[in-house]
């Protein structure tokens, strides 16, 4: 048997906790149907800090089959995600779960495999096995994550990342891509592929980059860099020189650049081209518009040039998200 541990606690999402289980249980009933191989079958429990039942982030009560004090040896052990309410409500819940983030760091010195989905990232970084290692999460809370856990070498391009048997999955459903790659590892990859044609998981959509929106933040508290957020926007179909910028705004352009970085974290240009980015995106998802008119409406005249950009910024061509996502 191959044991897996399923962290309950507080605030998580019952999807996410359950999720990979389906997904063994799919594999377990494979396994069964293929009489006489000797092919190792997943076991699981559900561990949570102590005795109490637990709420969901949906409201449901769970009780788990034994607590972190109580529970054995397992081969891997699996963090849930968890409803984000905001900084000081994560770094309350991050206080009231320092024994599981003991446990879960005992438990790897122990050669467990570790893995988290989504927010349950943050949980698994707290214990600060994930510094200098690389992870995901989900893709909104990339800022929030980066704050508050700089060591950490953060790929929100990948679905799925693993080094030194920590593995993380991004944005809530990539729990199920997680599950299939610990099913392949452990078992074999026909074995994945087969669950994933029995559970509709498409295997090849394998990162998180198109789901992205580049201009997470809103409008800025800065006055200067709000103002230039507003003039960008209105502008986009024409050039924009960063110096040009900084004087309108009566500032100068070393002065532009540090309050972009200090408010949203990227410089005045990259800005600019995450703006025309996600505007391309919304014109390729809700139109049949030409492409070179597309390229045009958002201020670039050279189609090869800004699919260039947009395929390192959001991992598919102009045309290949409009494939994917159109209306």
């Amino acid at each position: 048997m191959y044991k897996v541990a399923v962290v309950l606690y507080d605030g998580c999402y019952l999807s996410s906790l359950s999720g990979p289980i389906d997904a063994f249980q799919v594999a377990n009933a494979h396994i069964k149907a293929r009489k006489g191989n000797d092919l190792p079958e997943f076991s699981w429990q559900t561990v949570a800090m102590n005795e109490r039942a637990v709420k969901t982030s949906g409201g449901f009560a769970l009780s788990a089959d034994v607590t972190i004090d109580s529970a054995g040896d397992f081969d891997f052990i699996y963090v849930p995600a968890f409803l984000y309410k905001g900084s000081n409500a994560l770094d309350s819940m991050l206080l009231k779960m320092a024994p599981l983030v003991d446990w879960l760091r005992k438990s790897w010195k122990q050669k467990s495999i570790i893995g988290s989905n989504c927010t349950g990232t943050f949980i698994l970084a707290q214990s600060g096995l994930l510094n200098g290692r690389k992870a995901t999460t989900t893709w909104w809370l990339e800022q929030a994550f980066r704050t508050r856990f700089p060591l950490v070498n953060l790929n929100l391009q990948s679905m799925v990342t693993e080094q030194d048997r920590l593995i993380c999955s991004g944005a809530m459903t990539a729990n199920m891509n997680m599950a299939l790659h610990i099913i392949e590892k452990q078992v074999s990859s026909e074995l994945a592929v087969q669950c994933a044609k029995t559970m509709l998981i498409d295997t090849s959509d394998n990162i998180q980059s198109p789901y992205h929106n580049l201009l997470t933040e809103d409008s800025s508290s800065d006055p200067v860099v709000a103002k230039s957020q507003y003039w960008i926007h209105s502008h986009l179909h024409v050039n924009i020189d960063q110096l040009r910028l900084a004087e309108d705004m009566g500032v100068s352009q070393r002065t532009l650049i540090r309050r972009f970085k200090n408010e949203l974290n990227v410089t005045p240009n990259t800005y600019v081209q995450n703006a025309r980015i996600e505007t391309a995106k919304k014109i390729l998802e809700n139109s049949t518009t030409p492409l070179q008119q597309v390229v045009e409406q958002v201020g670039y005249n050279d189609i090869s040039s800004f699919s260039k950009l947009f395929k390192k910024r959001v991992g598919l061509t102009p045309m290949g998200y409009r494939q994917r996502f159109s209306n």
